[in-house]
């Protein structure tokens, strides 16, 4: 899977990250609809889940990316860093967007999305790891 994932990065990685992130960007640009939805998650559960799945994609994007050590080695923090820092600064945006509000609920939500992420990762990167070493011993 790992072997996979490396020769695969643009098509399983990069598209599906920057699909999302302007998806996750137009849906919080565009004024929030005025109805009452029978069905509404709530606005946490939709924070929390949106950033957990960003902070998961960019993570994996970091560590598999070859241009800069740096991000490859220390990925969990950039990820946290970077997805916390976007979701405060999104927030702030909102004051702008008609019907829309900053909150700091909100933001938590947001940063324990991606701090479930980023424990999430850690796992997932060893895993893989195992499965990498597992593949070449075999060979």
């Amino acid at each position: 899977m790992y072997n996979f994932i490396k020769e695969n990065r643009f098509k399983v990685l990069v598209i599906p990250l920057f699909i999302y992130w302007i998806i996750l960007f137009i849906g919080t640009t565009m004024p929030s609809p005025q109805y009452v939805d029978v069905f509404e998650i709530s606005d946490k559960i939709k924070h929390f889940t949106a950033y957990f799945i960003l902070s998961f994609l960019l993570g994996m994007n970091l560590y598999f990316q070859e241009k800069w050590k740096a991000l490859s080695k220390y990925f969990l923090s950039y990820t946290f860093i970077i997805c916390v820092t976007y979701g405060l600064l999104d927030e702030i945006h909102q004051i702008f967007v008609p019907n829309r509000t900053c909150e700091f609920y909100d933001w938590l939500a947001d940063l324990s999305g991606s701090l479930l992420a980023v424990l999430l990762l850690r796992f997932t990167v060893k895993i893989l790891l195992k499965s990498k070493n597992i593949n070449e011993t075999i060979k």
